[in-house]
């Protein structure tokens, strides 16, 4: 009796082994991290865009997204992501596998870039639309996968995937129509988001342990020295945090001032 009541514990210990081996599935090896991104003074007035020759761009007046605040000051369209070093990756959480099959759409919509910043991961379809009744073309300047610019017939669309990592947000361009822009961020793994118009992100399903974090905005560049509640990004936007599993790390408001603004 005794012996098969050992066998039996040792075989429930061992099963629990596995399954934290093989999945890292376990609550305690998974954090997220969130905050609200604001902007401390006052902002300069946006300049409307003002298209010029095509008709449709005129009677669609796309609004200038290049720097986007709230009424409360929340900043939105400011990229986080996780860096991770070169030679290195992360361990992704199984949630995120079908994403790897989701298409991400780049949609030339009302004469302006839907949205207005792409996240895309490594492999994931990339489909570059066209919504409107007037051509466009998308002018994309990547620098580890290199260039392209496709043009897109009104009401059609292109598939593509990108294979390299870059390092930092890239604008999108569209050469028919000057005033539109927008950026695409590739990465290899899910751990990046985009503030909402209130300032607020989050990032969910962060493997447990110390990441260095990176904060950026099309106007501003890196957040150099933006404050929030405990710490301070570095003078490139970046912060070393220790994500905890289990845990929501809440960075509360990061304070970005506005004499920043480029």
């Amino acid at each position: 009796m005794i012996q098969t009541i050992c066998h039996f514990l040792i075989s429930v210990v061992v099963t629990m082994v596995l399954i934290g081996q093989a999945g890292g599935l376990m609550a305690a090896d998974w954090g997220t991290l969130s905050g609200r991104v604001v902007l401390d003074g006052q902002a300069p007035e946006s300049q409307p865009i003002k298209p010029a020759k095509d008709q449709f761009c005129m009677t669609a007046g796309p609004p200038n997204e290049t720097l986007m605040v709230g009424e409360d000051g929340g900043l939105a369209n400011v990229v986080i992501y996780i860096r991770v070093k070169r030679g290195q990756s992360l361990e992704v959480h199984p949630d995120y596998d079908p994403q790897l099959s989701e298409e991400v759409v780049l949609d030339n919509k009302g004469c302006q870039f839907v949205p207005h910043i792409a996240l895309i991961r490594t492999g994931q379809p990339l489909v570059v639309r066209n919504s409107d009744p007037t051509g466009h073309n998308t002018n994309a300047s990547l620098a580890k996968n290199g260039a392209f610019n496709v043009l897109i017939a009104a009401n059609q669309s292109q598939k593509m995937t990108l294979s390299k990592a870059e390092s930092l947000p890239l604008p999108v361009q569209c050469n028919v129509h000057p005033f539109m822009k927008g950026y695409m961020l590739v990465r290899d793994d899910p751990y990046m988001t985009v503030t909402d118009e209130t300032g607020a992100f989050e990032i969910s399903k962060i493997p447990a342990g110390n990441h260095e974090f990176q904060f950026w905005q099309e106007r501003i560049g890196y957040l150099k020295n933006c404050k929030y509640e405990g710490g301070e990004l570095n003078r490139r936007g970046r912060v070393k945090l220790d994500i905890q599993g289990g845990a929501d790390l809440d960075l509360g408001k990061i304070e970005v001032p506005a004499s920043l603004i480029k």
